[in-house]
């Protein structure tokens, strides 16, 4: 065994986290808590992968499970296209695997929303089957000990990644290796400050060695967030409001929300189109937030109206809902920010 592979192992088993995935060979919850995790912390994540093994245990469970009822256990974890590919492979899994996933990796690659670093981890997780796990912590780390000069995450970084990773994969070991690889990543070669002195790898390091722990990896700067400006109207009848199903496009499709409108256009045009008389109503109250997404800086205002009995609603595509079951309903994370601090919504 590689001298690096030693290294990186009596490290892994004297300071490795003791994460409930790491601790079962079961494809199934290894899978769950990699998709959990795509774009997110372990601290943030954890909740969110009890509840949905708690919920639905197995694949059958998941596939049996209304869109609704898992974007409501997901609500707030955002990237909803997760939770969808989610359904959607526990369906695929269900119907043409009876339930088992294979243990083939490019049949797992082969399911909705599963890429190269999901497929390979949990090959490797799971089967022992010997592929490199590539995510952002393994392609620092890589880029540090082995002196990848391109931008981290371009195509010929990730294939030097590759080539260095499968010559020190070991056969019958490949998923304690990914594991242990990943690890590092998280805890010791971190991007900024990166606690060299603690690494088990230093001696073979790149970077470490020619003192270049700063610069690298070469990081390709980010596009400016494009900004967004929504306006909600929360119409509240007694103990009724109105909301949207959002459609099959865009980051929040199939998740409830207020009316809405973006960009510059007139509130007062919503209003029009959703109220047969706009006079009598009374306007509640405004909130502002500034929401931050990857791509995209949302600043959203939440027009809170009261109407009286005699106000006709001409809902159209909206969703004539009581107050106490909003709750129940899967919303995104900024309308979920609204409702939470509405004395109304407060158990939500």
């Amino acid at each position: 065994m590689h001298e690096i592979v030693k290294s990186l192992f009596q490290w892994y088993r004297q300071n490795a986290r003791d994460l409930p995935w790491r601790n079962t060979a079961d494809p199934y919850e290894i899978w769950v808590s990699e998709v959990v995790l795509q774009q997110t912390r372990v601290e943030q994540g954890m909740p969110y992968y009890e509840k949905i093994i708690s919920n639905f245990p197995d694949f059958s469970a998941l596939a049996h499970a209304s869109e609704d009822d898992f974007l409501k256990i997901w609500q707030g974890l955002g990237y909803y296209s997760r939770a969808r590919n989610m359904l959607k492979t526990a369906k695929a899994v269900f119907e043409d695997y009876q339930g088992v996933l294979p243990a083939d990796y490019e049949k797992i690659l082969a399911l909705p929303g599963i890429g190269k670093y999901t497929a390979a981890a949990i090959a490797s997780f799971a089967f022992e089957l010997p592929h490199a796990a590539i995510d952002g912590n393994v392609r620092r780390v890589s880029a540090r000990l082995f002196g990848i000069e391109d931008p981290i995450g371009t195509g010929i970084a990730d294939k030097k990644t590759e080539e260095n990773l499968l010559k020190l994969l070991p056969v019958n070991s490949a998923g304690l290796f990914n594991q242990s690889m990943i690890e590092l990543g998280a805890t010791v070669c971190v991007p900024r400050n990166p606690k060299c002195k603690q690494c088990p790898l230093n001696v073979f390091c790149a970077a470490f060695v020619q003192k270049r722990q700063d610069q690298l990896p070469v990081v390709q700067k980010k596009k400016k967030p494009v900004e967004l400006k929504l306006d909600y109207v929360f119409l509240q009848q007694g103990d009724f409001t109105w909301l949207k199903k959002r459609d099959n496009s865009g980051i929040w499709k199939g998740l409830y929300e207020f009316p809405c409108v973006t960009g510059d256009s007139d509130v007062q045009i919503l209003l029009n189109n959703l109220l047969a008389d706009s006079s009598g109503i009374v306007l509640s109250g405004t909130k502002e937030f500034k929401h931050q997404l990857t791509h995209r800086t949302i600043f959203a205002r939440f027009w809170h109206f009261c109407l009286p009995p005699s106000i006709i609603v001409h809902p159209n595509e909206y969703l004539r809902v009581e107050m106490a079951e909003v709750k129940k309903l899967p919303v995104h994370r900024l309308m979920h920010k609204y409702l939470e601090q509405q004395e109304i919504f407060s158990a939500i």
